[in-house]
Formats: structure tokens, C-alpha cells, sequence
């Protein structure tokens, strides 16, 4: 078998799509990824078990499953070089 690369894939035009969100524990390290469905449900995936959890709401997802899971839930956002100048 050959290997796929995303840019591979045809694009296919929707009327909606889900969003992504980020589990990260007290140190910032990301613990799993959720995805938000148009409709208001989710799947949770979990790094450590690659476990999937399937949820009704955000509001489930944000109080219940961050609690239960002891993390932050947010919004990606890519980490760029540091600024010039900036030292560590």
C-alpha cells in the first residue's frame, strides 16, 4: 500500500463543519482532541487510552468531561517562533 497525504484528497464542498478543540493538562500538553459536530455533539479522543467518547453538548464537555479528565478545553492555535529579541 502507497502512502496518503492529506493534500492528496479531493476537497468536498459541505454546508457546515465541525470545529476542533484541545485537551491539555496543567503543564500545556495537549491529552486529547475533541470534535464538535454542526449539530452541537462531540467525539472525544483520548491520547492515553485512545479511547472515544461521543457527548450531547459543549456544556457536558466543558464542565462534566474536564473535570473527570482534570484539563483545560480550548481552541487550537499554533505555537510560533519566538520573537525576535526574546530570550529563554
Amino acid at each position: 500500500m502507497g502512502s496518503v497525504e492529506m493534500a492528496d484528497l479531493p476537497e468536498i464542498e459541505v454546508e457546515s463543519k465541525p470545529e476542533l478543540l484541545v485537551l491539555v493538562a496543567e503543564n500545556d500538553v495537549p491529552v486529547g482532541w475533541v470534535i464538535v459536530l454542526p449539530e452541537g455533539g462531540f467525539w472525544l479522543i483520548r491520547k492515553s487510552t485512545r479511547s472515544l467518547i461521543h457527548g450531547s453538548s459543549l456544556a457536558t464537555l466543558t464542565t462534566f468531561w474536564a473535570t473527570v479528565l482534570g484539563c483545560d478545553v480550548g481552541r487550537p492555535r499554533l505555537a510560533g517562533p519566538p520573537s525576535a529579541g526574546v530570550r529563554d
